[in-house]
């Protein structure tokens, strides 16, 4: 068993042992993100009805790191594996976190546009800043069923034409009116000046469909009192219904001429994916360059203390033959000389192991607390160990990334966008004819004398003649309109067009980038390879030219500077392989990125991504390379 696969075990049972649950397991979790635990594509109306009229609840942000950071910090050290800091950073990391806003705009996206508004994008502007598009038509009425001045009401007044898909919308009015009007004839009237008084009330309901077909209902009465005297009834109540219906047969027909933005926001919520699906592989690739770095800087600081430590020794040596006289005063000088220069070598070296720690504390944690920021990270893997197979062969690559790449993914989905702009454009081409029709069943009462005797009506009897239709009214259309030359209509399918063919290249360009992408990072990986072999070459016969040049100075036949000089070549050749395995293991990040093949390299499953609660532990393919062996 190696030593990766036993420490995880250990670890595994010593969290058994406390009553916690496993690594992989709940150790992982953390709490969820708040953004992505809503579905923002319904709206909740039942059994709450007023629902819809209040804002949804959108939880505040969670600015504190995950149990998991913490658990790792123990006595002043942040314990941090490869796994580990994989987890942290889909836990805590604040790119991911800012990202996942995207999944939930193309969600209030999709339900804006099927209300009818149109689509806004995946970063809809801050503000309010997007003019809406489509906004439902208001219904109102306008002039008066006989008499009364022209008093405002009555559902022949009722627009009965298109309204705006796909919200209903149902409403009621209310109206007074009263006015004195002088007149200019006793016939009619029977008096010098009328004054009329009039109340109304008008409901109505409108519905436009994804086929284009509008419907509009509405009743509507009223009450009307007036000083005429040759009228029937007095007061007296009018009421009418009207049923309209208008149905497009060329222009504005069917789900492609109307769906358009419902379609491209579904498409979007596609692409948001995907965006977040890019955005993750670009912070997975970044925690492991900074881990690797950070393993890098540590073996720098080992290689330098290592060097400070035998030319210590070497100078207490040399001080001890120059008491006895078998050395020149002049090699204690070198040797002075030399650990002065590995003093500063060890402070510039343990410098940038701090600075590098400090960068992956800010990636690992939404906030640095003052017990992160004390603590010191113990990397606890290794870089990856060179393989023949640790890279697929390039045919193969080649596939994957062009199936993989989120880049790849988008081009195609605008490609698909604009395939639904040309069919609604297609559409807009034909000439419009609508067919519309309407009922609208009138009735009248009111109190009248029979016979010196006052018969009270009321709108209950109105509304019984509407209803019965003892007053129909029928009325049916159709209406054809020719644009003259069309040259707007065109105008707009060819520049969809256009811009269909310009999407379709600028996806064949994205193609033969993600190839070229692969192939250089086929290269790099296989250049990193031959550097590591290049450099352990160089570092073995440094560190043997280095025992025979310590041995010729114990026999008196070198110097103190030959053999500073050459272990400065070993040290080197050291810092030399160190950097070779820290340049392989982010190739290997970068191979990974232009495959797109990043998550599923890591066992990161996208899902745990989205809510920041990582149920599947990530897995470090392969295993790392041992502790590099002491001179």
């Amino acid at each position: 068993m190696t030593y990766r696969r036993a420490h995880y075990v250990l670890m595994s049972l010593a969290i058994l042992a406390l009553g916690a649950a496993p690594l992989g397991a709940q150790q992982f979790a953390g709490s969820p993100s708040s953004v992505t635990t809503t579905n923002y594509t319904h709206s909740e109306w039942f059994p709450n009805i007023l629902a819809p009229y209040g804002a949804r609840f959108v939880p505040e942000p969670k600015m504190s790191n995950s149990e998991l950071l913490h658990s790792l910090i123990q006595n002043g050290k942040l314990q941090l594996s490869l796994n580990n800091a994989l987890a942290l950073a889909l836990q805590n990391n604040l790119n991911i976190e800012v990202a996942r806003y995207s999944l939930a705009y193309a969600q209030t996206d999709l339900l804006r546009t099927r209300a009818g508004g149109t689509f806004r994008g995946l970063s809809p502007g801050l503000y309010g800043g997007v003019t809406a598009f489509g906004a439902a038509s208001s219904s109102g009425s306008t002039g008066g069923t006989g008499g009364a001045g022209g008093f405002a009401g009555g559902a022949s007044a009722i627009d009965v034409g298109r309204v705006a898909c796909c919200d209903p919308v149902a409403g009621v009015s209310v109206g007074f009116d009263q006015n004195t009007t002088p007149l200019n004839n006793l016939v009619l009237s029977g008096v010098r000046n009328v004054y009329s008084q009039g109340s109304s009330v008008t409901t109505f309901f409108g519905k436009s469909w994804l086929t284009g077909t509008s419907l509009v209902v509405a009743v509507d009465g009223s009450r009307e009192y007036t000083t005429e005297q040759n009228l029937l009834y007095k007061p007296f109540t009018p009421s009418g219904m009207t049923v309209g219906f208008s149905q497009p047969i060329l222009n504005g027909f069917g789900y492609r001429a109307n769906a358009k933005f419902i379609r491209i926001a579904d498409n979007d919520v596609h692409e948001a994916n995907s965006v977040f699906s890019q955005n993750v592989m670009t912070t997975v690739a970044n925690i492991l360059d900074l881990y690797y770095d950070l393993l890098y800087y540590k073996q720098n600081v080992t290689v330098a203390q290592k060097a400070l430590s035998y030319d210590m020794k070497l100078e207490a040596d040399n001080k001890k033959q120059v008491e006895i006289g078998t050395l020149a005063p002049l090699e204690v000088v070198q040797a002075e000389s030399q650990v002065a220069t590995d003093r500063q070598n060890l402070v510039v070296a343990e410098t940038s192991y701090l600075q590098q720690q400090e960068l992956l504390k800010t990636a690992l944690s939404k906030r640095v607390s003052p017990q992160l920021a004390a603590a010191q990270i113990e990397a606890t893997d290794n870089f990856p160990a060179p393989s023949p197979d640790d890279i697929p062969p390039l045919a193969q690559a080649l596939v994957e990334a062009q199936k993989n790449r989120p880049e790849v993914q988008q081009d195609q989905l605008h490609v698909r966008d604009q395939d639904i702009t040309i069919d609604a454009a297609k559409n807009a081409l034909l000439p419009t004819f609508d067919v519309f029709g309407t009922y609208a069943p009138t009735g009248l009462s009111g109190n009248e004398i029979v016979k010196g005797v006052t018969v009270q009506n009321g709108i209950v009897q109105s509304l019984g003649d509407t209803l019965q239709n003892k007053y129909p009214n029928y009325s049916f259309g159709v209406t054809l309109q020719i644009p003259i030359r069309n040259r707007q209509a065109q105008a707009d399918m060819t520049t969809a067009l256009l811009q269909q063919r310009q999407l379709q290249e600028e996806l064949q360009e994205e193609r033969n980038q993600v190839a070229q992408d692969v192939r250089t990072a086929d290269i790099a990986v296989q250049q990193a390879r031959a550097q590591i072999a290049a450099a352990q070459k160089a570092s073995f016969l440094a560190k043997e030219t280095l025992d025979d040049e310590r041995k010729k100075f114990e026999l008196g036949e070198s110097t103190t500077l030959n053999v500073v000089l050459t272990e400065e070549q070993y040290i080197t050749a050291e810092g030399n392989e160190a950097k070779a395995r820290d340049t392989y293991a982010k190739a290997l990040v970068q191979f990974e990125q232009a495959t797109g093949t990043t998550l599923q390299k890591f066992g990161i499953q996208l899902a745990d991504a989205k809510t920041g609660q990582v149920e599947h532990a990530p897995q470090i393919p392969g295993e790392p390379i041992p502790a590099a062996s002491q001179p």
